[in-house]
């Protein structure tokens, strides 16, 4: 587990251990997560997202007594333990916490309204769990939540039985359970019509749940998580390249999501490079996408020798979001960047907005001053996709060209694909 994890988790570590455990005569643990993460995500950067969960953290803390200090669990996952409390009073601080938590906050010049979903798990002696089986009781109740129940309080009886489900509760243990797939994206180039790669997309398959998209876990994980993950994604993007290559498509390149976190760890690189190669993958067709804060001024020594390595050793490097942050024309000058993606906000509407077709426009000939390749994602009409191609846009992506779909599915795509770019004039000599 990370330094980070263990220093946010240490104080309540503390807490399970207390002698007070000894003195109580019931006791309640209230799970709180932030639900509406992913739709949050599409209108806050990361920084303004971290800045909100600190702000969420700092709101509950402030409706409780000092006594009853809130803990955070995970990132968007927040614990209070109330103690010596019946469970009728225990659900009235909870309603309260549950209201204050879902104000609106103001942050990056708008206001957002985060959504809670609360679980209570409620206890009495002499039959009186520990607060860590209570917690992990609470873990499981909202991992078995239906949808109908999200966003609300939901309060429950300390179940042992539930000790036994074997619910994953983390990525990481999704992971291990083999609930975690890799769905692929196309991205499509605008002057041949040809494929040019794939983005590998993590999806939980949970067994309550159903199937959730990245927002829905990835605030929540650990350091820990986002390496297990990549490393998962990596071998199954290393694998669907084996089976593109199996079945005669010619798919140049997989793209796979690389955090920030992961870049400053030592040895990144260099245990990316050796899975390639134990696989016989050559670096050149893995592409590692970075966030556009990523440079020079803003990272540490090790993510700046891990991109080092990585565009040495031959792998293509992705500024992704490019356009919402820092503009990284350090890192495009010191890392090799080969290609940005133009953010989505900047395309949504540009065949018909002014403004955007400016913004646009401008980031394309920044790319082709820099010598490097330009993909809009987050297509999502025609009229958008004819507008880039028209522009001179090199390769675009988005629910135009077609949505993320299971690895079965690319092959039927990739055979439609190459049909109708051999049908075109002179596409089947350009690549």
């Amino acid at each position: 587990m990370s330094k980070s994890v263990n220093r946010l988790l240490s104080p309540f570590r503390k807490l399970l251990g207390s002698s007070q455990e000894t003195c109580d005569q019931a006791r309640t643990v209230l799970l709180l997560r932030l639900e509406n993460t992913e739709l949050l995500s599409r209108h806050l950067d990361k920084t303004a997202m971290s800045h909100l969960l600190v702000q969420l953290s700092m709101t509950l803390g402030r409706a409780v007594r000092p006594y009853d200090p809130v803990q955070v669990l995970a990132p968007g996952l927040f614990a209070l333990v109330l103690r010596n409390r019946n469970d009728r009073d225990a659900m009235q601080v909870a309603r309260r916490l549950h209201q204050q938590g879902q104000a609106p906050i103001a942050l990056a010049g708008r206001s957002v309204t985060p959504v809670l979903t609360g679980v209570l798990i409620h206890a009495e002696a002499p039959e009186l769990p520990t607060v860590a089986a209570q917690i992990e009781n609470g873990r499981q109740r909202l991992q078995m939540l239906e949808d109908r129940k999200l966003g609300q309080l939901n309060p429950y009886a300390h179940d042992p039985r539930l000790g036994g489900t074997g619910l994953a509760a983390t990525v990481t243990e999704a992971i291990e359970a083999h609930q975690i797939e890799a769905w692929f994206q196309p991205q499509l180039c605008c002057h041949t019509g040809r494929i040019t790669g794939f983005e590998a997309l993590a999806r939980w398959a949970h067994p309550q749940r159903g199937l959730l998209l990245p927002g829905a876990f990835i605030p929540q994980m650990s350091e820990a998580d986002h390496i297990n993950l990549t490393m998962c994604m990596l071998a199954k993007s290393m694998a669907a390249l084996k089976a593109w290559d199996r079945a005669g498509y010619e798919v140049p390149t997989v793209s796979i999501n690389i955090a920030n976190s992961e870049l400053s760890d030592r040895g990144f690189a260099d245990c990316l490079l050796w899975e390639l190669d134990r696989h016989d993958i050559a670096p050149a067709r893995l592409v590692v996408e970075v966030l556009e804060s990523v440079g020079p001024v803003t990272c540490n020594a090790e993510t700046q020798t891990n991109l080092g390595k990585l565009s040495k050793a031959g792998c293509r490097i992705d500024l992704d979001d490019f356009g919402t942050g820092y503009a990284s024309l350090d890192a495009i000058r010191q890392f090799g960047i080969h290609r940005i993606k133009i953010d989505r906000s900047f395309v949504t509407g540009c065949d018909i907005d002014e403004g955007q077709q400016r913004m646009i426009l401008a980031i394309m000939a920044l790319a082709e001053r820099l010598g490097i390749a330009a993909l809009a994602e987050g297509v999502e009409t025609r009229e958008e996709y004819s507008f880039l191609a028209q522009m001179g846009c090199d390769e675009v992506q988005g629910y135009a060209i077609a949505r993320a779909m299971p690895l079965c599915r690319t092959l039927d795509f990739l055979a439609a694909n190459s049909q109708s770019t051999a049908s075109l004039p002179g596409i089947a000599r350009h690549g």
